[in-house]
């Protein structure tokens, strides 16, 4: 459709109720005391939406989405992020439900977790059972601890770089890049590329009608170019 079309429709909630969605994702968010806000709000906030993509906008109706999003932590219940601000996790490692997606944030929390096997076993499980795995910021680093990259092209924050890269010595790291796309493993830079990153997977999967739609109700200005990156010069890495 053209943009004016696009800009045209609003979301009608009456007819998305009318029309049970024919495709249910979960989309798994995994949190941990000290998550970074914005690591998780911000990809969460996107994913939400499409719950109120105009019926217009799917091809056919066998084609609309609706998703659902949980958080899971290694222990279920108000999880503090960086900020303080408390966010439940509704479901811990044992009773996760099967997931479609799954977002890894970064944030000071993910340090320690390096180290944290429940976690990693954790991670390398759903890496074999989701068909997408996302990380955002130092949340590459848990991917990279659990050898999920071991041998693929990544990217993570750029200002914390050698910290965030360490646990990850067999990762092709990328140092200039908005976010990197590996099959069914997408890594974003730091916290606010996590959104870019998002918009880029849901236009991929549904379509650039879709993901200009969630531009125009979020009006958020994606950045669509996964090189477009000019914070690793800001932090001397290029």
């Amino acid at each position: 459709m053209e943009l004016s079309e696009i800009a045209g429709l609003r979301p009608d909630m009456l007819d998305r109720e009318q029309v049970e969605p024919a495709i249910q994702k979960t989309v798994g968010v995994l949190i941990f005391p000290g998550f970074e806000l914005l690591d998780v709000y911000g990809p969460m906030d996107l994913w939400s939406n499409i719950n109120l993509v105009p019926s217009q906008l799917w091809k056919h109706p066998s084609d609309m989405v609706g998703v659902s999003l949980v958080t899971v932590a290694a222990d279920k219940g108000e999880t503090p992020s960086h900020g303080g601000i408390k966010t439940v996790a509704e479901f811990d490692y044992d009773d996760c439900p099967a997931l479609d997606y799954l977002i890894v944030p970064g944030g000071w929390g993910a340090v320690p977790l390096v180290e944290h096997q429940p976690t990693l076993e954790w991670l390398r499980h759903q890496a074999q059972q989701v068909e997408i795995l996302m990380s955002v910021c130092n949340g590459a680093s848990l991917l990279a601890a659990a050898g999920i990259l071991n041998g693929l092209e990544a990217t993570t924050n750029k200002l914390l770089w050698n910290e965030a890269t360490a646990p990850g010595p067999e990762v092709k790291w990328v140092k200039k890049a908005r976010w990197v796309e590996q099959g069914n493993i997408i890594t974003a830079s730091g916290i606010a590329a996590g959104i870019d990153m998002t918009h880029a997977v849901i236009s991929r999967l549904y379509g650039e009608d879709v993901g200009t739609w969630i531009e125009l109700w979020t009006e958020y200005e994606p950045h669509r170019d996964a090189t477009w990156d000019p914070y690793a010069g800001m932090a001397g890495l290029v």
